[in-house]
């Protein structure tokens, strides 16, 4: 695979990577009532935070100054870690609760917190195993 090849997957990657996270927080903003704090904390630290981190890589890449691999790899396994578990606190957050329209969305918001984490964690093997 040529060094194009690999900047054009990973920009793909990227790009998933903060659509996922920005659908996350609009979805978080309309189902915030997760009844527990710290969920509510780990969920909004854990969108909002990451949609910055993303928005500065493809910033240096603009740039021409891109993140070293190892810091990108850092990055991608807390995401993966974070956005999966606030995908599973969310689901048991709103695990017994009636269903309504707001429980559907933090149930979305919590599958794409989850598929967002499985991306992060494929983008940090792609990365390592990359030359």
């Amino acid at each position: 695979m040529s060094h194009g090849e690999r900047k054009g997957r990973l920009n793909v990657v990227k790009f998933l990577e903060l659509g996922f996270a920005v659908a996350c927080l609009v979805l978080h903003f309309y189902s915030f009532n997760d009844r527990d704090i710290m969920t509510s904390f780990l969920a909004t630290g854990t969108f909002t935070g990451y949609i910055i981190v993303v928005i500065g890589v493809f910033a240096g890449v603009l740039m021409r100054a891109p993140i070293h691999k190892r810091i990108d790899i850092f990055f991608s396994v807390l995401g993966c870690t974070l956005f999966v578990a606030s995908g599973v606190f969310i689901i048991e957050a709103w695990e017994f609760s009636f269903r309504t329209r707001t429980r559907d969305l933090a149930l979305i918001k919590a599958s794409l917190s989850i598929v967002n984490g499985v991306l992060f964690g494929f983008d940090a093997v792609f990365t390592f195993r990359d030359k």
